[in-house]
Order: structure tokens, then sequence, then C-alpha cells
């Protein structure tokens, strides 16, 4: 079986601690310890970790703590990264008000990764959307195409 390299979007992370959401928690859980047995090779970048400096303090500590005990491959960003969330926003794929939802996908995008996961089905997971991020990657110059889903997804997916 393929292992697939996962960008872990940072709605997936906060999930863990999620008790107002015991299906959406049970399932990345699930993920996590798919993850550990490196299933699947998972990947973050700078935007995760400063989007979790923006989580209060007991939450905060918590989620560095799982990031640790997970340890993801940092992706760096790049001005080809940078353009690309650029040209989603310009497109309308996301809101202007979300841009660093489409940094998420912009930088698995430039860094040829498999599959995008979160739990954001507002503005990254659903078909519209993942269609797209894709045609605007294309007219950028992008060819591999990102599969956009939710953990559920993932564990599920035999």
């Amino acid at each position: 079986m393929r292992k697939f390299n996962v960008y872990v979007e940072t709605s997936v992370w906060s999930f863990v601690f999620a008790e107002d959401a015991p299906d959406y928690r049970a399932d990345t859980l699930k993920f996590f310890d798919l993850c550990r047995r490196r299933e699947f090779e998972p990947y973050i970048s700078n935007v995760v970790l400063n989007e979790i400096q923006h989580a209060k303090s007991p939450l905060r500590k918590r989620l560095e703590e799982l990031i640790r005990d997970i340890k993801p491959i940092l992706l760096t960003t790049s001005l080809e990264a940078d353009s690309l969330s650029e040209a989603f926003l310009n497109a309308h794929v996301v809101p202007a008000s979300m841009p660093e939802d489409a940094r998420h996908v912009a930088i698995a995008i430039v860094h040829g990764i498999d599959v995008l996961v979160s739990w954001n089905f507002k503005h990254i997971v659903n078909i519209r959307r993942e269609e797209r991020f894709n045609a605007v990657a294309v007219l950028e110059g992008y060819h591999h195409r990102l599969r956009i889903v939710s953990p559920k997804e993932l564990i599920y997916g035999d």
C-alpha cells in the first residue's frame, strides 16, 4: 500500500482536544495514531505553527506537545507559495479574509504533497474548492494534483 505525504492543516491538530465534537475528535485521534506509525507521512508549515501560537496558553502548550509527539516534517514557505496563495485569493477560491487557508494549500501544492487534510469544510475541504485550487495551480504552472480531504476519508479509505 502506498504511503501518502499528508499536509496537516491547523484544524486537525485542534480537534484532538475538541471535547465538544467527540466524533471528529475520535477520528482525529485515529488519524494521528496512523501518523505515529508512519502509515502517513505528516507535514506542516510555519503557517500551522503561527496559528497555534495564537491559541490560549493551556491549549497552545498541548498543541505544541502533540506536534513534538507526532514529529511532522516542517515545510518552508517560499516566494512561489506566496505567489500561488495570492493567485488563490485573486481568483476568489477562498475569501480575502482567509489568507492563511490559501497559504496552507499553496505550500502543499508547491512542495508536491499528495493530500491536505483538514476539518475546515467551509474554506478548504470540499470538492468544488479542491477543483478550483487545482485549476488555479495549473494556470500558475503546477501540475501536481492535490487531494483535499478530512481525516475520516484517510482513516477509512482502504
